[in-house]
This record gives C-alpha cells, sequence and structure tokens, in this order.
C-alpha cells in the first residue's frame, strides 16, 4: 500500500502512545541485519494488533520523538552490493511487502519505512522470529503466550479486512461507494455531514482511517457497495453473473448480464428480475388472478445470498453464477463447502462472517443459519422437490427444482426429499413418519405404500435410520443416519 502524505503519516505516528508495540523511531542506526529484526518483531507485532502495516520511522529520537532528522538514505543502502530491499527480501520470511519512502520536512531528512504482514505465519529474518514486548525487541520463543496468540492471529485475518482502495478523502470515497444505498438499506437517515457519514461507514467497518489524513476502503465494503467493481482491482471477476437458457440444457442462452455493481445495491434490483425470468403459472389468489413463479421467491433469494457469503474470494477468476433453465435454477459460487452437503441445513459455519453479518444488517437475507432451512421448509410446503447440494474441490451448487408430479421424480430426488425432510423434523424436534412424508411427496392416504417405498430405499442407503431400533412397521419413525 503505497505512502502517499508522508508529511501527514509522520505527524499521526508521532501521536501514538509511546508503548505501540507496531512502531520505532531511529535517528542513524540503520545496520541493516538489526532493521531486518525489526521487521520481524513489528510485523508479527502488527498481526497481534491486526493492524494492516507496521513501521519504522528515521529522524525522531525515540525518547523524546523530536524531529532531528536522519542522514540515513535507504535508497543508497547496500548490503554487500545488493540493495536494501532486494536483500530484506531475501532474508525475511515469508516476503512482506515493504516500501520506504524518503522525504525532507521543515529542512530535516526523515525516511519511513512501512510493513505490510501477510498474515500468513509469523515472520522471521535470518530464520529467527522476533516480537516486541512493549518497546523492546525479543525473540518470539522465549515469549510462548505471544508465540501462540501470534499463530491465532495468522488465521485469523479475512479477505474482508484487507484494503480494496487505498487513501480516499470523503469525495472519493463516494465516488466509489454508494453511500446513499448503505442508509437505505439500514433504514437511517444520511446525516448532513460529510465527518458524521465518515464515521458512520468506518463504525461499519466500510472504511477505516489510514493515518495519512485519508481513508481506505476495505474489501467488505467495496464488495457490498461499489458502484462498479470493475474499478477495483482485487475484486476482479468477483461480479454476480446471470444467465438464462432456452429450455433444459446450455445448447443456447436468450439473456446474459455481468452485474457489477457492489452486491448490496444491486441485490434487490436483481432479485426482482431473476424472479421475472422464472417460468410461470397462474393462480387464484385471494380472488385475483396471479402469475406465481416456479421457485419461490424466499427459496432464491436465500440460496443467491448464501452463495454471494460463502464463496472462497482468493478463487482468482472466478464469481458467483446465477443459471436459469425451464425446470430449474442453478446457483455456484467458487470454493469448496466448509459444510457437508448432509449437514447443510443444521449446520452453521461461515467462510466469511463479517460479510454474512452485514448482508443480515442490509435485511438482504435471513438470520443466522436460518436461511436454507427456512428455503426447504418454503418448497416443502409447495410440493417441490427438496433442493441439490453439489460440491466438489473448486466450489459449489445448489440446484432448485420447479414442481414435479410424484410420478415424474427419479428416485434421487425422492430419496433426496425424504433425507431432508426427516432432517428438518429432527431439527423440530419431532421425527420423520410415513404420514409426514406423504403430505410434502403430495401423497394421499391411500399412496403409502409409494411412501414406505421412499423410506425403505433410504434406510437401505443409511441416508435415515429408525429413531427406535426395536419400533416395528407400524407407525414407524425415523431420525437423519448421523442423529442416532
Amino acid at each position: 500500500m503505497a505512502i502517499s502524505d508522508p508529511a501527514k503519516l509522520l505527524q499521526r505516528l508521532e501521536s501514538e502512545p509511546r508503548e505501540t508495540t507496531w512502531l520505532e523511531f531511529k535517528v542513524g542506526n540503520a545496520n541493516p541485519l538489526e532493521v531486518a529484526e525489526y521487521v520481524s518483531a513489528l510485523a508479527n507485532a502488527a498481526m497481534l494488533s491486526d493492524r494492516d502495516r507496521a513501521f519504522i520511522v528515521f529522524g525522531l529520537a525515540d525518547g523524546t520523538r523530536k524531529r532531528v532528522g536522519t542522514k540515513i538514505t535507504l535508497e543508497k543502502l547496500k548490503v554487500g552490493g545488493e540493495g536494501f530491499l532486494n536483500w530484506l527480501a531475501r532474508v525475511v520470511k515469508p516476503q512482506l511487502s515493504v516500501e520506504f519512502i524518503d522525504f525532507k520536512l521543515e529542512g530535516k531528512s526523515f525516511v519511513i519505512l512501512a510493513i505490510e504482514p501477510t498474515y500468513d505465519r509469523p515472520v522471521s529474518a535470518n530464520g529467527v522470529e522476533y516480537i516486541r514486548i512493549g518497546e523492546h525487541k525479543k525473540r518470539l520463543a522465549d515469549h510462548p503466550a505471544e508465540e501462540r496468540a501470534l499463530w491465532y492471529a495468522t488465521g485469523r485475518r479475512k479477505f474482508e479486512d484487507a484494503v480494496a482502495v487505498p487513501h480516499q478523502d470523503a469525495a472519493g470515497i463516494n465516488d466509489y461507494i454508494d453511500i446513499d444505498t448503505f442508509y437505505d438499506l439500514r433504514e437511517e437517515e444520511r446525516p448532513r455531514r460529510t465527518s458524521e457519514v465518515m464515521r458512520s461507514l468506518t463504525k461499519a467497518g466500510v472504511i477505516k482511517e489510514d493515518m495519512e489524513g485519508g481513508y481506505d476502503i476495505l474489501n467488505i465494503g467495496a464488495i457490498l457497495l461499489a458502484r462498479n467493481l470493475d474499478r477495483i482491482p482485487s475484486l476482479n471477476g468477483k461480479s454476480l453473473r446471470v444467465v438464462r437458457y432456452k429450455g433444459r440444457d446450455k445448447r443456447v442462452s436468450d439473456f446474459e448480464e455481468q452485474i457489477n455493481q457492489g452486491y448490496a445495491v444491486a441485490f434487490r434490483p436483481w432479485l426482482s428480475k431473476i424472479i421475472r425470468s422464472l417460468p410461470a403459472e397462474e393462480r387464484y389468489i385471494d380472488g385475483a388472478r396471479r402469475m406465481v413463479p416456479s421457485i419461490p421467491e424466499i427459496a432464491i433469494r436465500e440460496v443467491i445470498a448464501n452463495a454471494l457469503i460463502h464463496q472462497d474470494f482468493m478463487s482468482a477468476g472466478a464469481g458467483p453464477v446465477v443459471e436459469i433453465f425451464e425446470d430449474r435454477v442453478e446457483v455456484s459460487n467458487p470454493g469448496e463447502s466448509l459444510i457437508e452437503t448432509d449437514r447443510m441445513l443444521d449446520e452453521r459455519r461461515s467462510r466469511n462472517e463479517k460479510l454474512a453479518s452485514m448482508m443480515r444488517d442490509f435485511r438482504l437475507c435471513e438470520e443466522r443459519g436460518g436461511g436454507l432451512d427456512k428455503t426447504v421448509l418454503t418448497l416443502e410446503s409447495l410440493r417441490l422437490p427438496a433442493p441439490k447440494f453439489i460440491t466438489s474441490s473448486y466450489g459449489m451448487r445448489v440446484v432448485l427444482f420447479s414442481k414435479r408430479a410424484f410420478s415424474q421424480l427419479s428416485r434421487e430426488d425422492r430419496r433426496r426429499s425424504c433425507f431432508f425432510h426427516c432432517v428438518l423434523r429432527w431439527m423440530s424436534h419431532d421425527y420423520m413418519s410415513n404420514s409426514s412424508l406423504r403430505g410434502i411427496l403430495g401423497l394421499v392416504d391411500e399412496e403409502y405404500q409409494a411412501a414406505s417405498a421412499v423410506i425403505s430405499d433410504c434406510v437401505r442407503l443409511g441416508r435415515i435410520v429408525p429413531a427406535d431400533p426395536e419400533q416395528g412397521r407400524r407407525n414407524a419413525r425415523y431420525v437423519p443416519y448421523w442423529a442416532r
């Protein structure tokens, strides 16, 4: 992240408390080995403090922070004939983004060395990891509590917290981010004062102060609220793509569009457009004729929201896709599912928790963990087949089917509907029975044998098990295989 205004950055760093562990002041000591050790110590301290950058400042007295200037010029510093930054890149592991700037202020020379930790693993210099304890540089191995905390910190950092667009003023933020949508979705009135707007966006985690008098737009703010995602390199390829095909395969498409706005900006307008693109049938509802889509809106909404939230943003060049067919809708996203497909309804785990939380704050999806099970309940109430969850090492795909008669359902469709119905009953502290299964499959009482055949098939394959091993056939009850 380039230093845009070194004078403002220097002023900001001067105001930090003395015990700041990710900041070091020096005057004239530019011993390369010692600087490398400080790079390790400060980068590790920055990760413990959840900071994007650590700094070494040459030209300020360490005790008084008086501006005395420095004779050091890192641009000219050599280590055995090798440029300092090239040498530093070899001895510091993992490789970090390290930038320095030499500048003059008030007739004095200063140097700021900015270090961006990777949050990959603890940083070492010449094979040794260092840490700041108070204002002192120590070997990390001698401080096991800090070492444990640092390993935890390396796994805690998320894509959402990374900077998408650096060093913007309020006008620049407004140019990149749809601030009106931010307030509209939160159902709040936009403050008149720009400073209040910036404070709200900072508090929400959309932006953060950059220590140089400006603001950085974070990935989470950009992916949700960007006016145009194509302008943001870190989010290249993450736009939602919508394709509608003629018929039941991909031979001919009659509509395709890449949605380049942030997810929150585009979500509601595009959800309505997708719903209107679905096949529909005319029904009488409350005495009036209405066109009802083949798949309910709540199911489409929750599955798309789920794909946006749980995608793996580190998969280069891949984004979420909605594909509309004559008889189904398929929603896919990059990244292997964190949850086994059989536990989709009852387990809760999020790859991008802050993104999920902000989507809920914007009222674009259900409360935590309530989306997919509510989707399947809605599908059951309309006697639609259960969704199909398909996962691979590259991505996740959810298939929503339009209505089919029982006779048109494949054996796989019937088993899948039986299994997820059993899961939903178990989640309600109840059991699946022949009667409850007939209800969601649209079978009348006289067709109990058809339901029995589906249940027997699922039991044989180990998908469901009797709730009581000693139970007889009459009034038999069942639970998912993993529940007993």
